[in-house]
């Protein structure tokens, strides 16, 4: 974590006027995109200027003037309460010209709140309280702004708390609880939801009528599960019970809040409640119906694939499904701090586990992705706190925490968006639309969401895993890649795995802090760096001879194949013996698949047979020599060797079933589809045609 800005900084030694303020606020205010459907840009951290989030009361804090804020300086224990005196000017955040009760004007930049609530754009008029705000120079001399990075240091203060100052005191807009509550109405009608919250939550202050009331929560409720803050909208419908024949709708409510939350089991509490109370409604059967669905899911694991692959658009990814968990549990790994364990044997082939994503936005385009899922990751956190626990417990890299994140303080959580940032960067997952999809060679390469799926990051990283994650929308689905016992630990790959080992390992220890101590990294570092020179050194020399890629149809010329197949049994020679006989040789896949690919134009089948062999072996597999007569559908449970399954195994199959056919070997073409069958079902997570990869 980088040393915060505690030590005071100078005064400025002049501040813009509120009309220089407001004048430049005007000439932005012209220029606003205020295009409804303009995507908003968001304003990621960056981790090098980390500061923690306050963990204090407004009310404990010593309110100061703006006239004392300090350049560069984050003003701890001070806090300050000022009323917009201008409209909002919303981009990556949203920028107000702002006043205290002395009449000192200044420039409030106000970052990384929903576009659901009143503080992303603060209406004028409003008052807020900033605790222990950050003062910064915003570029040019006498430019500075108030900057609110963390969306729990702004509090949008209700006009009658005794905590503001009697200047900045407007009284009660509105003098009864039925003007607010009309107010609220007219708000919904209109949709302007976040006000309508507001409105509502004033009414609710104003009266002490519980008769008034219990309306008036089932009314915010309903708006609440809108906007989606799940844990207001549970609250506001068990609030709403009156003892009445109508409380079927606060159970109704709730238990659409806590669907919401993906807590099944307690939705589906709430929802029989609701159900005995009104046997014959149709909307609570079907939620209960919808329901008593995902507690199976979550029970049984069996989920239908196809239809829900068939249900993924462009435009809508979030699947209605439970997350399938019961094959594993979290505990502490002798690798690294806590990882996934099995809790019964799992064959090659079975469901290790499904998981629906805790948060992932349908945000394909990689320049956005990463923002996306930030912004989610940070809305969620402070609209659903119960979302805190399961998401703050990650790992979250060196960044100290205060140990106060996820509290409630102000009746506010606290959220440090660079504890969310470095939570996201360590345990999220680049994830394509459909695993099977991005198998097809013509789809675009690069068009890849990011997600967050709570129990697989607490999977921990080998370059030659027991599982293969694969993806349906937002489902992450592990299947077992070889037999896994009761109590083992279950691995993933982090990224695809480099051929060289210290350039895998470079990349595992500047992104995740670690050295993989896997089988195959294991049996590596037993090679003597000269060895790893001139393995690096022959792979240099085919890639180059080859310019990195694989032959298409053209008919390779024989000195060029003679060339690459001296240079692979050279780099064969250069692997020893007794390290490697149950190793992956990674350096060796790409020269035995060029001459695979190379044989195959030339239609020289034995040795295209003999090359897909070698292709397996130098992903682990055990396979024979060419000339035995062996079972490729034994390759995934017969092994005993550490294995690494890709796409490019099932290619190698499906190439040995072409040659072998073409040899005369029926029964072996045949084993061959089968193998690579099973195999194409781990790489896209279900069965599906192989066909698909000539599309």
């Amino acid at each position: 974590m980088a040393a915060t800005k505690d030590a005071a900084g100078p005064l400025p030694v002049r501040r813009l006027s509120k009309d220089e303020l407001v004048n430049t606020h005007k000439t932005h205010l012209e220029k606003q995109d205020n295009s409804p459907n303009a995507p908003r840009p968001v304003k990621q951290p960056i981790m090098s200027e980390a500061y923690p989030a306050s963990t204090k009361s407004i009310r404990d804090l010593e309110i100061i003037p703006l006239s004392e804020l300090r350049a560069e300086t984050h003003h701890r224990g001070k806090g300050i309460i000022v009323k917009a005196a201008s409209p909002p000017f919303v981009g990556a955040g949203a920028v107000s010209i702002v006043e205290d009760e002395f009449g000192n004007a200044d420039k409030l930049a106000i970052y990384n709140q929903a576009d659901s609530s009143i503080l992303s754009g603060v209406p004028e008029g409003c008052v807020v309280a900033v605790k222990e705000p950050y003062y910064k120079n915003n570029g040019s001399e006498d430019d500075f702004m108030i900057c609110v990075d963390h969306p729990s240091d702004v509090i949008l203060l209700r006009f009658t708390d005794p905590i503001i100052p009697e200047p900045l005191r407007l009284g009660p807009l509105l003098k009864t609880a039925e003007d607010w509550k009309n107010a609220a109405d007219r708000a919904f009608i209109e949709k302007d939801f976040p006000t309508a919250v507001f409105c509502y939550t004033e009414a609710l202050e104003a009266s002490e009528d519980e008769t008034f009331k219990a309306p008036i929560h089932t009314k915010r409720a309903g708006v609440n599960l809108i906007l989606g803050r799940y844990d207001s909208a549970k609250a506001d419908a068990m609030a709403s019970r009156n003892g009445g024949p109508q409380d079927w709708k606060a159970y109704f409510n709730a238990g659409r809040a806590a669907y919401g939350l993906c807590d099944y089991a307690e939705s589906n509490k709430l929802l029989t409640t609701a159900l005995e109370l009104n046997p014959t409604n149709a909307s609570i059967q079907k939620e209960h119906a919808r329901c008593q669905a995902r507690l199976r899911e979550e029970e049984t694991g069996d989920y239908d694939f196809p239809a829900m692959l068939a249900s993924v658009t462009p435009h809508s990814v979030h699947l209605d499904r439970g997350s399938f968990l019961r094959n594993t549990r979290v505990a502490d790994s002798a690798h690294h701090g806590r990882g996934l364990f099995a809790t019964r044997d799992i064959k090659a082939g079975e469901l290790v586990f499904a998981e629906k994503a805790t948060l992932m936005p349908n945000q394909y385009e990689p320049a956005r992705a990463s923002a996306a899922l930030y912004a989610l990751m940070v809305r969620q956190l402070c609209e659903n706190p119960s979302l805190s626990g399961p998401v703050l417990e990650l790992y979250g890299g060196e960044y100290e925490r205060t140990g106060a994140e996820g509290t409630i303080v102000d009746g506010v959580p606290v959220v440090d968006v660079f504890l969310v940032e470095g939570i996201r960067t360590k345990n999220c997952f680049s994830a394509p639309r459909s695993t099977l999809e991005d198998t097809r060679p013509s789809l675009p390469e690069g068009r890849q969401a990011k997600g967050l799926w709570v129990h697989a990051s607490y999977l921990n990283h080998a370059c030659v895993p027991n599982t293969l994650r694969s993806f349906v929308g937002d489902m992450l689905i592990s299947r077992a890649t070889r037999d896994i016992k009761e109590g083992e630990e279950i691995f993933q790959q982090y990224v695809p795995v480099k051929s060289l080992i210290d350039v895998r390992n470079k990349q595992f220890k500047e992104g995740w802090g670690f050295e993989c101590g896997c089988a195959l990294c294991a049996g590596e570092r037993r090679s003597p760096d000269a060895k790893l020179a001139k393995r690096k050194e022959l792979l240099d020399a085919v890639e180059k001879l080859c310019s990195k890629k694989l032959p298409g149809r053209e008919l390779i010329p024989d000195a060029k194949i003679r060339s690459v197949d001296r240079l692979a049994k050279q780099l064969e020679d250069a692997h020893e013996h007794d390290i490697y006989d149950s190793l992956p040789r990674l350096t060796l896949i790409y020269p035995c698949n060029w001459l695979a690919a190379a044989h195959w134009g030339r239609k020289n089948h034995g040795k295209v047979v003999k090359y897909s062999m070698k292709v397996l072996r130098n992903f682990g597999f055990k396979v024979p020599d060419e000339s035995e007569t062996w079972d490729p559908r034994e390759i995934y449970t017969s092994s005993g060797n550490a294995t690494l399954m890709t796409v490019h195994v099932v290619a190698a199959l499906r190439r040995l079933a072409v040659a072998y056919t073409a040899l005369g070997h029926k029964e072996m073409a045949d084993r061959s589809i089968e193998a690579a069958e099973f195999g194409y079902m781990l790489v896209t997570g279900f069965k599906n045609d192989l066909t698909t990869l000539d599309k």
